[in-house]
């Protein structure tokens, strides 16, 4: 049994399809459904899944802790698929004497609790970012996936400090150009605007005209912009602290980095990672599209059509993807942010 909404969206229907610890859900749950909102974001964070029930009557069955939620959906005659694959996180039980009483399911698609969350003290030394990354995976029975420009670069030392495993990986991803993604069982590290699919191939563009949203907000100069990007390192010989510089290709002040690198090589490194993200800061928003569409995800190119404006027209990066399913069907909103040359909205593809 699948939810399948009376909404009809382009000549298609909206269905949506769960399964509970390989259980199908009743069809007193989806009768109950007012909402299912799948949220894929960039970088670190974990996909996860929002389900919204009306509690009348109290009649909800609750999930057991921790229980695993596999969600299919799409199109009922179309494009369909699996959404993801999530453990339950939450439940929140609420009631308003004018709106009534619901049941609010959070999932998430990788248990960061447990996995590359614990806090430590530890050093790596004449390593390699793709070693230290191979060997947390193993440590948290995932599996690797670097980016081989990534892997190879050299960690002459660097110290973990009462920090955690994914806030390390982050910060060292950061300084090179990189993100870090837990994928279900895969630790992925990608460069970043380069991400790839679970599958590891590279991730189509999304390609947005007017005609396909109901709504959209740009703000495309965004955070003020800086010009140059100042990173410090230690000279090996002299002891002495000299520093790099990385243009941003943008007019402004210049930004200055705090800690010192203990090598020129990932100082410059640093600098150019940092230029690029903030050159990414530099313009931001949203697209609401009217139907949904699974050709997006978090990471991929957004590519806005020639029927959009300047300011608007041309290719930015997806911060961000909702995926809903209410009482309208099925729709996908999409959240950007510039590229990281810094010409989202400033010129036409």
């Amino acid at each position: 049994m699948a939810f399948v909404s009376d909404a009809t969206q382009q000549g298609y229907r909206p269905f949506i399809h769960i399964t509970v610890n390989g259980n199908e859900v009743s069809g007193g749950f989806y009768s109950r459904l007012v909402s299912a909102v799948a949220r894929d974001e960039a970088g670190q964070t974990s996909d996860r899944i929002t389900f919204t029930l009306d509690d009348a009557e109290n009649a909800i069955e609750l999930p057991p802790d921790k229980a695993t939620i596999v969600v299919y959906g799409g199109w009922r005659d179309a494009e369909q698929g699996l959404i993801g694959t999530y453990e339950m996180q939450s439940i929140e039980l609420k009631g308003d004497a004018d709106q009534g009483e619901f049941v609010v399911i959070q999932a998430s698609a990788a248990d960061l609790k447990r996995k590359l969350k614990g806090v430590d003290r530890e050093s790596h030394e004449d390593t390699t970012f793709g070693e230290i990354v191979e060997t947390y995976a193993k440590r948290n029975g995932m599996t690797a996936r670097v980016d081989p420009d990534l892997a190879k670069i050299k960690i002459p030392y660097r110290a973990r400090v009462d920090t955690s495993e994914i806030d390390f990986l982050t910060t060292l991803a950061d300084e090179h150009g990189g993100v870090v993604k837990p994928m279900g069982d895969k630790l992925v590290v990608a460069k970043r605007g380069k991400a790839k699919s679970t599958g590891g191939q590279s991730l189509a563009p999304i390609r947005i005209e007017k005609s396909d949203c109901t709504s959209w907000s740009i703000e495309p100069n965004g955070r003020p912009e800086y010009g140059k990007v100042k990173a410090g390192y230690i000279d090996q010989k002299t002891g002495k602290r000299l520093k790099v510089e990385a243009e941003t290709g943008l007019k402004g002040p210049d930004f200055t980095m705090k800690s010192p690198y203990p090598t020129k090589e990932l100082a410059e490194k640093a600098a150019q990672a940092e230029a690029q993200r903030l050159t990414r800061n530099t313009g931001e928003g949203h697209f609401q599209l009217a139907r949904g569409r699974f050709d997006a995800q978090a990471e991929a190119d957004v590519i806005a059509g020639e029927s959009f404006r300047t300011g608007i027209r041309g290719t930015w990066r997806s911060d961000a993807v909702e995926q809903v399913w209410d009482e309208r069907g099925w729709t996908t909103k999409v959240e950007v942010k510039s590229k990281e040359d810094g010409s989202s909205g400033k010129k036409d593809d």
